[in-house]
């Protein structure tokens, strides 16, 4: 087929997915049952429940407003907040960009919705801020207000923080897209929407005490599955009418399913999980999830609408009640704040023996390996070392973020300075040399390829391979995370640990990946500048390493004083160690890739047709 050809018959697809036709009949009323069914179950939960949810915590009845209000404000918040993110999902993941990078026409549409949702997720934020840190110190909010404590309850409830962070993110995400047009922007935009979302839900009763290492993993991972899938559904429900790929509906309720079947077995363990509302609520949202799948399968998406929203209903009407197994016994501190227990002191055995996989970071190291193989099956001459050196890399990260390595490392600062420097260096170079973004951009085809391509071709692209951003990137996050209040107050949570986790490998699969230049970059750097990014990153890890090593004070005091682990009797050498240690392994390993770099270069001057392909 000539171009000529090619580029009418692109355009004529284009027209025929951009031509309005009606909307499926019955979508909006099937949006107004779900949205009423999910608000009803939310209305029934906290009036047949009354004073009890409060008084089986020992906690004194914070008064109607403060209990209806909190409860329905965090079922409408959640929803929003769920649109906004998955709508945004939609039009960036299942709409066609023009050629000019921007949003088409059904794009653009599903972004005038995602607008009015950011809107009122913005708006509900304001008045959760105040109802959710009335109800965590089981306070009347009229009472409060009037006496001016409301300030003093919000610095001491981490749900009403997370109202805040989630309000922040809302207005960011409002703002940002009544400015952006492409589909690159977009994409960013997705980054404050999934924070935003992820902010309230980490705080629920799920995310707390026994386990919540595996409990706030699927229920992090849950919540960007069901949000994605609600807006994408919402989204093609109001849009004109379109053929949808009908497998999306039973994937995204599959991987619903697993997670909330992990969340059930901690939360709900044996007959609580019929014996309690806590549990039947569970079932309830399970069934709803299936049936949804369903009648997405069928392509009934007003159906497969309504009934996930009112599964939306009946998770957060269990989000309001206390988990049977938290009435029965109180965790120990360890399972408090890491949610296991360390009765033994860190040895070889011990790193070696206390696997304990990251529910959201091993099936990502485990899909990394998967994919990377099958798209290495589509090309012809491959170098086997790139994809051995890439599968080491997927190793790496597995065992840095589930074998014992990551359990002590979440209780001892030494071990976490161990796993992070190694996380900055090992990782991202392992994954770099096996060069998947050149085999990503050989083998992709249709909408991924031109999606890498935008990316690739981008101004922020461009912006983040800039040495100078880098090298400010990998200071801020070194810096500004322990030199702050910051590792002390998110280290005591696992989703700060995630969130430390993603910083780390972010910064240093970008500072890597312009190091070497194996895939493609906006401009190819010099020899001389790629050896002086590294030779300006030695100083910057060196100070870090000798103010921790030399400060008076604690990285991390108050989680590391609080664990009080017997065998922990010195947190000053072991502070100490932990500098020793960034100090060592990141010197290490940039002089070992700047040794290889020279040596590549030696190695071309000398010989033009003999050079490697490592570099």
């Amino acid at each position: 087929m000539s171009a000529v050809a090619q580029e009418q018959s692109g355009a004529a697809a284009e027209a025929e997915q951009q031509r309005p036709v009606a909307a499926p009949r019955g979508g909006i009323a099937a949006l107004l049952i779900g949205s009423a069914a999910a608000l009803a179950v939310v209305l029934w939960l906290v009036a047949s429940e009354g004073e009890l949810r409060y008084l089986v915590n020992g906690n004194a009845y914070p008064g109607a407003l403060t209990a209806y209000g909190a409860a329905v404000g965090r079922l409408v918040g959640t929803v929003a907040a769920a649109l906004t993110f998955g709508s945004i999902g939609y039009a960036v993941f299942r709409t066609r960009a023009l050629d000019s990078g921007e949003l088409g026409l059904r794009g653009y549409l599903t972004q005038l919705q995602a607008r009015r949702y950011a809107a009122a997720w913005a708006v509900v934020s304001v008045p959760m801020v105040f109802l959710a840190a009335a109800e965590s110190a089981a306070q009347d909010l009229v009472a409060t207000y009037r006496v001016g404590g409301l300030g003093v309850l919000i610095s001491a409830s981490d749900t009403a923080k997370g109202w805040i962070v989630s309000l922040v993110c809302a207005v960011a995400v409002s703002v940002a897209l009544r400015t952006a047009y492409t589909w690159v922007a977009h994409l960013w935009i997705l980054l404050p929407a999934v924070v935003g979302l992820l902010a309230t839900i980490v705080t629920a009763n799920e995310a707390q005490n026994w386990n919540h290492d595996y409990s706030t993993a699927a229920l992090t991972t849950l919540a960007v599955v069901a949000a994605l899938w609600l807006g994408g559904l919402w989204s093609a429900v109001r849009l004109p009418a379109r053929s949808e790929r009908r497998w999306i509906g039973p994937l995204f309720a599959a991987l619903a399913l697993v997670n909330g079947a992990v969340i059930a077995l901690i939360m709900a363990p044996g007959s609580d999980l019929w014996v309690t509302w806590y549990g039947q609520l569970l079932l309830a949202t399970g069934v709803l999830l299936v049936a949804a799948g369903a009648a997405h399968w069928l392509r009934a998406l007003p159906a497969a609408a309504a009934l996930l929203t009112a599964a939306f209903g009946t998770a957060i009407a269990a989000s309001e009640l206390t988990p049977p197994p938290f009435l029965r016994s109180r965790p120990t501190v360890g399972e408090n704040f890491l949610g296991y227990n360390l009765p033994d002191p860190p040895s070889a055995m011990a790193f070696l023996g206390n696997w304990r996989p990251d529910l959201n970071l091993a099936p990502f190291a485990i899909a990394l390996a998967v994919g990377y193989l099958i798209l290495v099956r589509r090309t012809a001459n491959w170098p086997w070392y790139r994809t051995v050196l890439f599968l080491l890399g997927c190793v790496a990260l597995l065992t840095l973020t589930g074998s014992g390595l990551r359990t002590y490392s979440n209780a001892m600062f030494s071990v976490h300075m161990v796993v992070h420097m190694l996380m900055t260096s090992i990782v991202p170079v392992f994954l770099l040399l096996g060069a998947p973004v050149t085999l990503l951009r050989d083998t992709l085809r249709g909408a991924p390829a031109r999606w890498l391509a935008m990316l690739l071709d981008s101004r922020s692209f461009a912006v983040l391979m800039r040495p100078v951003v880098q090298l400010a990137l990998f200071a801020f996050v070194l810096y500004g995370l322990y030199f702050t209040p910051l590792f002390d107050t998110i280290g005591r949570y696992h989703w700060g640990h995630l969130a430390i986790y993603a910083a780390l490998l972010f910064t240093g699969f970008l500072f890597y990946w312009r190091v070497f230049q194996i895939d493609p970059v906006p401009t190819e750097l010099p020899f001389i500048g790629r050896i002086g990014m590294l030779l300006a990153m030695m100083p910057i890890t060196m100070v870090f390493a000798l103010i921790v090593m030399t400060m008076d004070g604690l990285v991390g005091s108050r989680l590391y004083l609080y664990l009080d682990f017997p065998w922990m009797t010195d947190l000053h050498r072991d502070q100490f160690v932990g500098g020793v240690v960034a100090w060592a392994t990141d010197e290490a390993a940039i002089a070992l890739v700047t040794l290889g770099l020279v040596l590549h270069w030696a190695w071309r001057n000398r010989d033009e047709d003999s050079e490697p392909e490592l570099l």
